[in-house]
C-alpha cells in the first residue's frame, strides 16, 4: 500500500469554500480500482493548508487515476479565482510500513 500526501495553501480568502468543496465532493475516487481511503486534513495552526492523504492498493493505481478523466472532473467544484502560495504546494508518495 501506498500513501500520497498532496499539500497546498490558500492565498486568498476562498479558504472556508475550498473546505466546502472537499465536504460536497462528489466522491468519485471512492469507487476508483485500488482507491482505500482519503483524509483531508487541515492545521490548526495553519488552517490556509489543506493535506489531502489518499491510500492506494498501489502506486500504479493512484496514477491511473490522476491521469483519468474523473481525476480532472472531480476538480469542478474548485472555487474560481483560487490562488494557491506556490512554494506551500508539495506532492509525496509514500510507502505504508505499518498502519
Amino acid at each position: 500500500m501506498i500513501v500520497v500526501l498532496s499539500r497546498f495553501a490558500v492565498a486568498n480568502d476562498l479558504t472556508a469554500e475550498v473546505k466546502e468543496a472537499f465536504l460536497n465532493r462528489p466522491h468519485s475516487v471512492d469507487q476508483f480500482p485500488g482507491f482505500v481511503r482519503l483524509e483531508v486534513l487541515s492545521p490548526q495552526d495553519a488552517p490556509n493548508e489543506i493535506w489531502l492523504l489518499t491510500c492506494w492498493e498501489d502506486e500504479q493505481s493512484y496514477r491511473e487515476w490522476h491521469r483519468s478523466h474523473l481525476y480532472r472532473e472531480s476538480h469542478a467544484a474548485i472555487p474560481k479565482g483560487l490562488k494557491l502560495v506556490s512554494s506551500a504546494t508539495q506532492l509525496r508518495v509514500f510507502d505504508l510500513v505499518c498502519g
